[in-house]
This record gives C-alpha cells, structure tokens and sequence, in this order.
C-alpha cells in the first residue's frame, strides 16, 4: 500500500470519527433540550396547583384543615391537558406519574420519553431513556399562610 492509500485510509477513518461525533452530540442535545422542557413542565403543573390551592378549592372542612388529594390530582390533568401544546410538549407525550400531597407542598412526578430525529423509533425504547423530572409547590390555606 502507497503513502496515498494510507492518506486515504486515514481521511475515511478521520471523516468517521467525526460523523459519529456530530450524531452523538446531536444526540446528547436533543435529549437535554427536551429533559429541559419536561423540568419546565413539572415546574408549571405544581405551580398551577400550589397557586390555585390559596382559592380554598383544595381543601376538606373537617376537624382539620385537609388537602383533598382527588381535587389535585384531576387539577393536575388538566393543567396538562391545556399546557399539552406549550410547556408540557416533550417527546412522545408527558404522562404524570405521580401526585404526592403532604400538608403543606404538593409534589408533581411528570416523565416522557425523548425524541431523537436520527434514531429509528423502532431503537427509541431501548436506545432512548425515559426521562422523569418532580416538582414541588407549596400549598397556602384559604386564609393566609398555613
């Protein structure tokens, strides 16, 4: 082989490394914008509840003041169904995955799974990792601070 196959053999070799550069870092990015929106989404679904939480409409009369957890949780959906198109738009689709309500805060699990333009979405299941972000909000009682 001759100093031009070697060149040429280097070059090829060389043009390689950098396409699989280029598609990894294409890769990466895709993945961090859309886990950057799934974080905004958690963000938003927790303040809708905490912030509509002050109106009273979350709460049980009783011996106690108590947090009715049915009421955030369906609050919660339709924060996602109207926030669907904008904030919640991540990958394939946001699914919440968990409600928590404690006396005081509200915790918001929302996941989704990535899309990636150059992998197949028959590879997206097991090449792609599911992404799940949580997000707190503090609930405030009817009248004032709790």
């Amino acid at each position: 082989m001759g100093d031009e196959g070697r060149v040429g053999v280097l070059m090829g070799a060389g043009c390689a490394f950098v396409c699989l550069f280029l598609f990894v870092s294409l890769a990466l990015t895709e993945v961090a914008m859309q886990d950057r929106r799934l974080v905004s989404c958690a963000d938003a679904l927790a303040s809708v509840v905490g912030g509509n939480a002050s109106s009273g409409s979350f709460f049980v009369e009783g011996d106690a003041l108590e947090v009715d957890e049915a009421g955030v949780r369906s609050r919660v959906e339709e924060g996602l169904a109207a926030l669907s198109d904008t904030t919640c738009k991540v990958g394939d689709g946001v699914t919440v995955s968990a409600v928590n309500v404690s006396d005081t805060e509200v915790e918001v699990t929302v996941s989704a799974r990535p899309t990636v333009s150059l992998v197949p979405p028959v590879l997206r299941t097991t090449a792609v990792p599911e992404l799940m972000r949580t997000s707190s909000a503090r609930l405030r009682e009817a009248h004032g601070q709790r």
